[in-house]
């Protein structure tokens, strides 16, 4: 039964499936009743939030009766081991011998999928990413990943191209747009156009960063369009990243939109604290620093925004240590030398926006949208009430940045959070927790 659940959803189009199929597995099979296997409580919460749980209790039902019951149970494992359950491996030697390597991907050899920390934040990205790896240009092509810089996208980029040409007989072609502009404009003024879209062609596999800096260049726009058609039309894998929704990129052809939105688009979002800490702990193992547990907390709660600001502090600490330190590094030392680097900055709407984004999972895009679902709508409240009691911002100037709201919608929305507060247990937990987050990035604690 369980089988032919996996394969409905697979002809439904859910080709997302083959990624996570790997963490579930049947315990009891019935029509009455199916229980299901979670190999851990972060793979269940992971599942459930992106609706696939719901799916395959829809598709049970639909197959075998209507009052089939789905359940499932999370068995216990260690979470630190969450990325074994996928049997991945960036150290497989198979076709080692006979890998292709292109002159041009020559960059970023570190950034492989064991040294890349998985969370909530980032998982869909990674798993699919790995997919491809496996099995490029089969199920998720093209494969558009976008967010904020900093995030992580080019090391997911850099460790599906490293493991391709170390684990398969192929080439991997990589680029920046940026560097694509340059030779693209080179190949123009030389007259050698034909050289420039072979030396691309010629590869298995398209890797290219940084996509939104095609905005405006129609030119190279339409010679991408060519590039893109070659690969896609011969199955080859495409992988592409932006710090833009597809639809967010200005000036670009619709055609080029079209053929982004054709495969899978996953978006990573700012990593959580614990993801955070599991970072620093794994950039401080490669960068070989002894760090103690109380520093790699002060910088996660200190560093939100990006792990390129975490990479910052560590090389910051580990020069500084090499220097003037010696033993493991300590949180005396450590709120010494990253003091200037972690300083009070007045609280801004943005910041407020993004701490109430990534604790509600609403889309920062969302939040600032005229949706007007349940979920959004009390996430922006919470986010307006909070505009309200950490900024000296007016009633129309909280209005305009969400959304071009009046002034009278901006004092409904506090007004709606402050009886929520009163009603509603879990709100008011919530907001003294985002509160209390605000405060202290204020301190710079």
């Amino acid at each position: 039964m369980w089988n032919t659940i996996i394969e409905e959803l697979r002809k439904a189009g859910n080709k997302e499936i083959n990624t996570f199929i790997e963490a579930l597995s049947p315990k009891e099979e019935s029509r009455e009743r199916i229980v299901i296997n979670c190999k851990s409580q972060f793979t269940y919460d992971f599942l459930k939030k992106n609706k696939y749980l719901s799916k395959i209790e829809e598709t049970a039902k639909n197959l075998f009766d209507k009052n089939t019951e789905v359940q499932f149970v999370v068995v216990p494992e260690n979470e630190e081991k969450l990325q074994l359950e996928f049997n991945f491996n960036d150290k497989d030697k198979t076709n080692k011998n006979n890998c292709k390597v292109s002159d041009e991907y020559e960059k970023y050899k570190d950034y492989t999928f064991n040294n890349f920390v998985m969370g909530p934040s980032n998982a869909g990205v990674y798993l699919a990413a790995q997919a491809i790896a496996k099995n490029p240009g089969t199920g998720y092509n093209p494969f558009f990943i976008y967010g904020d810089s900093g995030l992580g996208k080019t090391h997911i980029i850099q460790a599906i191209g490293n493991y391709i040409t170390g684990n398969k007989n192929k080439k991997v072609y990589y680029s920046t747009t940026n560097q694509l502009l340059i030779d693209y404009i080179k190949a123009i003024e030389s007259k050698t156009i034909s050289d420039f879209r072979e030396k691309i062609i010629k590869n298995d596999v398209l890797l290219i960063d940084d996509i939104q800096f095609l905005s405006g260049k129609s030119g190279t726009q339409n010679e991408f369009f060519y590039i893109f058609n070659q690969f896609y039309d011969k199955k080859k894998q495409i992988v592409i990243t932006s710090d833009k929704q597809i639809t967010e990129i200005n000036d670009i052809d619709n055609r080029l939109r079209s053929r982004f939105s054709m495969g899978v688009t996953l978006e990573i979002i700012p990593p959580e604290y614990e993801t955070r800490v599991a970072i620093i702990k794994k950039k401080s193992e490669l960068y070989d620093m002894k760090i103690e547990d109380e520093v790699a907390d002060f910088i996660a709660f200190n560093m939100k925004n990006n792990v390129r600001e975490i990479e910052g502090a560590l090389n910051t600490l580990k020069i500084s240590h090499e220097f003037i330190g010696n033993g493991t590094i300590d949180l005396k030392f450590a709120e010494n030398i990253l003091k200037n680097m972690i300083k009070k900055q007045p609280t801004e709407i943005e910041d407020i926006i993004k701490i109430v984004s990534a604790a509600t999972k609403v889309k920062h895009s969302d939040m600032i949208s005229k949706k007007r679902t349940k979920g959004i709508s009390i996430s922006r409240q919470i986010a307006i009430y909070l505009t309200r009691k950490y900024t000296s911002k007016t009633f129309k100037e909280i209005g305009e940045k969400f959304g071009g709201r009046d002034h009278s919608t901006i004092i409904t929305s506090i007004s709606n959070v402050e009886k929520l507060i009163l009603d509603d247990e879990q709100i008011a937990k919530l907001v003294t927790k985002l509160s209390k987050e605000i405060e202290s990035s204020e301190k710079g604690l």
